[in-house]
């Protein structure tokens, strides 16, 4: 391989979004101010506007590179791949934009015709990013070459960087699983497994290597781990084996190997907020792979946290009803519409979805309808899911706190301490029976602890070092809850409930113009009870000290 190992762990850190360092066009053309907006567009992460402008500055300045460039990463951001491949056969053959080479190197992988897409990978120069992408394309042009010890060399001292280091322990393993070293891929898998990254589809790929070696009970065992019974191709991948099939839904090729280093690659680089490599690697990651829906939902994810409702839904509509991620993709899309502020459509497709009895469309009706302050009917939701589940301590926390909402105390008490039972050190758990104890001043010792062990658990929680200073303010030790509550406050500034309590404290410290401050502020955050704050304004606090929460 071309790049020198040392240089590519370098660039782990400097995964930044894709920047051409030729001149624009020349200024006052249209094809100038087209390339400005299209610009504009990329860095505000609106990649559909940013194509769009970007061909039109192609259609009148088509040999540009620096608007070829920006079309490029613009249309594999968005998903466009008809117009990313369009774009890439109007770069030259060679010192085009990085990824022009991609997109061709992808493509001619697929086609089979490795050594042309190794040559491509050979020529991408530029952002660490680019170059990443390149060398994990280029790992699988030469596999199908048959090179597969240059790779084993290569790929070796990155498999000790971790987490990211179990990426390319899952690159090791396949390209011997694919070569028929069955003993070095195993081994190389076990490594990978152990490296501190979750990749179900090199987990399934492991599983049915461990099938066709004889080895079907260590596979299921494998698929059967709590963490992996979350995903729903690897819960698929059980279901064949227990029905005496194989692991793997289809052959491993080298494009699908290709595919599946892509969208790990893509995890590192969202992980780092670099959201437009990232869609870009996971585009390049479908174009490998179109039946790869993981990377599908990971698009349409990370689609819809930037804002881009319609480019999520149309991703997630291309999930087949065949496909086992299918559930999760009109769960998501219910999801979509919630986040984009339209309640009843997300209630009705969430409804539709949970008609069919999946505990996981029941669970998110219900979530919508706890989200939505709807207790009354998100609690026999959640009592129908405990018949079925009744070992998930969530589920008892989620019904305690609907039943609290609702005035049904001693029931909701009663699940709160049997998710406990279930899982005795979990954070929220304590922080919320904690508090709602001290809150109703009942057994205030015990739910001191409770939220003492919770911070300690979770110590850069806003909202359970705001339940910690509650609870110190209720026992009238207002130092230790000012010290506290200012601490939530700096974690989490915009919270109405944290700005809320803070403002009691400094008004029994005497601090009075920084207490309406404070609650001023949380009346700027949407506050549950907004008129009991502006009481508070207007008129202060009681003598009285210990007055339940307006706002928690």
């Amino acid at each position: 391989m071309r790049r020198a190992v040392a240089a590519l762990a370098a660039g782990f850190g400097l995964a930044a979004c894709a920047t051409s360092a030729a001149p624009p066009p020349a200024h006052g053309s249209s094809a100038y101010a087209d390339y400005l907006i299209g610009r504009i567009a990329n860095m505000n992460d609106d990649h559909a506007v940013a194509a769009d402008r970007y061909f039109a500055a192609l259609s009148r300045a088509p040999r540009d590179e620096s608007v070829l460039n920006g079309a490029l990463v613009a249309t594999l951001a968005s998903g466009d791949i008809s117009r990313a491949r369009r774009a890439a056969r109007m770069a030259p053959l060679e010192d085009a934009p990085g990824y022009a080479h991609l997109i061709r190197a992808a493509d001619a992988l697929v086609a089979g015709r490795y050594a042309a897409s190794n040559t491509e990978t050979m020529r991408v120069e530029g952002p660490a990013a680019e170059e990443l992408l390149a060398r994990m394309i280029q790992v699988w042009a030469q596999t199908g070459r048959g090179d597969v010890d240059q790779i084993m060399v290569d790929l070796a001292p990155l498999s000790q960087i971790r987490p990211y280091g179990a990426l390319f322990a899952y690159q090791q393993a396949m390209a011997l699983d694919y070569a028929g070293r069955d003993a070095e891929a195993l081994a190389a898998y076990e490594t990978a497994n152990n490296g501190g990254l979750w990749l179900p589809a090199g987990i399934e790929r492991h599983a049915d290597l461990l099938v066709r070696t004889g080895a079907r009970d260590r596979a299921i065992a494998l698929l059967s781990e709590d963490g992996n019974r979350a995903n729903p191709a690897l819960v698929a991948a059980l279901a064949r084996l227990e029905g005496g099939g194989a692991a793997a839904s289809a052959p491993l090729t080298p494009a699908r190997g290709a595919a599946v280093g892509l969208y790990g690659m893509s995890a590192i680089f969202l992980q780092e907020h670099d959201s437009t490599s990232g869609l870009a690697a996971l585009t390049l990651s479908m174009m490998l792979d179109p039946a790869f829906d993981g990377a599908r939902i990971a698009f349409a994810q990370q689609q819809a946290a930037l804002g881009h409702v319609a480019l999520a839904r149309n991703t997630l509509a291309g999930v087949a009803e065949a496909s086992p991620y299918h559930g999760t993709a009109r769960i998501m899309d219910a999801w979509v519409l919630l986040d984009a502020g339209d309640e009843e459509g997300a209630l009705v497709l969430a409804r539709a979805n949970a008609e069919g009895g999946d505990p996981r469309a029941v669970r998110t009706l219900a979530d919508m309808y706890r989200n939505m302050e709807r207790y009354d009917e998100a609690e026999p939701l959640y009592g129908q899911l405990i018949e079925s589940q009744p070992r998930d301590w969530r589920l008892y926390f989620a019904r305690g706190a609907a039943r609290e909402r609702i005035g049904r105390w001693s029931e909701g008490e009663a699940d709160l301490q049997q998710a406990l039972r279930l899982s005795p050190d979990q954070p929220d758990v304590l922080n919320y029976l904690g508090y709602t104890w001290i809150d109703r001043g009942e057994r205030m010792s015990e739910g001191l602890a409770m939220i003492e062990r919770a911070v300690e658990l979770r110590p850069n929680s806003g909202a359970i070092l705001d339940s910690l200073g509650w609870a110190h303010y209720r026992m009238g030790e207002y130092g230790q809850a000012l010290d506290l509550l200012e601490r939530a406050v700096a974690l989490e500034p915009a919270d109405a409930t944290l700005n809320d309590h803070l403002g009691d404290v400094y008004w029994r410290l005497g601090r009075r113009i920084e207490a309406r401050f404070q609650w001023e502020r949380a009346l700027t955050f949407d506050p549950g009870d907004a008129q009991a704050i502006r009481a508070k304004i207007a008129n202060g606090l009681p003598h009285q000290p210990t007055t339940r929460s307006a706002t928690r």
